[in-house]
């Protein structure tokens, strides 16, 4: 079978991006009978590792799609036009959109699975655009990959009735892949890795570090999270992982930068940006907890990531957390300032409660992985394949 995958959100940092790429470089891996190709805007290819195996379609855009399918962008219909010239021209079996955020209309009749990682946008608007034109072009967006797909495959079962309620689309339609953390992320046990982290990033010594991975954005309440550490007592050091520099969708970084001033926690707080994978892992086996505040999630992959490292959660008591979570973790009103406070106080002081979470978490880790994810989305692309 020869398929072809939209691999835009390659270079995304992020969740669409390492869905993206750990969900296709184990459908490569593991599946060497089917043909795979990556159709990839040239900025894109120039930028990405892809799997030796997959075969890239480079097109040639006036920009990076990724940009362009931003928060406050729209992509040029020229480049939309070369890009499903090219899904055209190459005659799959059967083509992937790992997210509907870069899908872009097809002028074939190829079979055609899209991603919808959750119904935030449109439960939550206020939260994820600018304006009103970058949700109107969202909406339509929408609006046309619903119309192609064939099949829908998103996150959790949440995001799965959620989708189905909102959008009135059949259930038994929209299949579940579940994410899962990548191999590095594992505890570890050489304490000195977490000196040297807290040393790169000028971070205090010997202050429990409450560590929060995601994006700076307005839907992830991180607002409610400084609020509510405000009257969390005894020492503690907030780290704040995510790309607010360079990051392609709506961030509030500028707001929460006034708003420490204004409530005097500025120095006890710590925006890292972008960090690799490597400095990840030694955040997670450093801090004392992660803690995930969001209005809303479809899958909420730190929680796992976090698990496998051994770290205990606190986190929203939204959508797909609690699924993803289960027993191995707090949960927490992320509207109530003294809940969050609480869940992150009982942390702090109950050393046998962080014990317990961490066995918990390690072992619920061990269910997520992208190995089935992989057979899962691929089984689904052999089922509607071009006859």
């Amino acid at each position: 079978m020869k398929v072809g995958i939209d691999a835009s959100t390659w270079t995304n940092r992020r969740g669409y991006g390492r869905f993206t790429r750990e969900l296709v470089k184990e459908m490569v891996r593991s599946h060497p009978e089917h043909d795979f190709v990556l159709v990839v805007d040239a900025a894109t290819a120039a930028q990405g590792e892809f799997p030796e195996r997959a075969t890239l379609e480079i097109v040639a855009t006036s920009e990076q799609q990724i940009q362009a399918a931003s928060a406050d962008g729209s992509r040029r219909i020229v480049d939309l036009w070369r890009m499903a010239r090219a899904v055209a021209r190459a005659r799959f079996d059967a083509f992937f959109f790992p997210t509907r955020y870069s899908y872009f209309p097809l002028i074939c009749a190829t079979p055609t699975v899209i991603a919808f990682h959750d119904a935030t946008a449109e439960r939550h608007p206020e939260l994820i655009f600018p304006g009103f034109r970058s949700r109107l072009l969202w909406r339509i967006k929408t609006r046309l990959a619903l119309r192609r797909a064939d099949r829908l495959v998103t996150v959790s079962q949440d995001a799965r009735r959620q989708l189905s309620d909102i959008f009135r689309y059949p259930a038994e339609s929209i299949t579940v892949i579940s994410e899962g953390p990548d191999p590095i992320f594992r505890p570890l046990i050489d304490e000195s890795e977490a000196a040297n982290i807290r040393n790169r990033f000028q971070l205090p010594p010997d202050v429990p570090l409450i560590l929060y991975v995601g994006g700076i954005s307005p839907h992830k309440n991180l607002q409610g999270l400084l609020r509510a550490l405000e009257s969390v007592p005894g020492s503690w050091h907030l780290v704040l992982v995510g790309d607010y520099q360079n990051d392609s969708f709506w961030g509030c970084y500028s707001e929460l930068v006034a708003l420490l001033g204004d409530i005097g926690l500025s120095a006890r707080v710590t925006f890292t940006g972008f960090v690799t994978d490597e400095e990840l892992l030694h955040f997670y086996n450093a801090s004392a907890m992660l803690v995930l505040p969001s209005m809303s999630e479809g899958f909420g992959l730190p929680l796992v990531e976090a698990m496998a490292c051994g770290l205990p959660v606190a986190a929203s008591a939204r959508n797909s957390i609690p699924e993803v979570l289960g027993d191995a973790g707090l949960l927490f009103d992320p509207t109530s300032i003294e809940d969050i406070a609480g869940c992150i106080t009982r942390l702090l002081e109950d050393p046998q409660l962080r014990a317990r979470l961490r066995l918990l978490g390690l072992a619920r880790a061990k269910r997520y992985s992208w190995a089935e994810g992989a057979r899962e989305m691929v089984e689904l692309l052999e089922s509607i394949r071009a006859r």
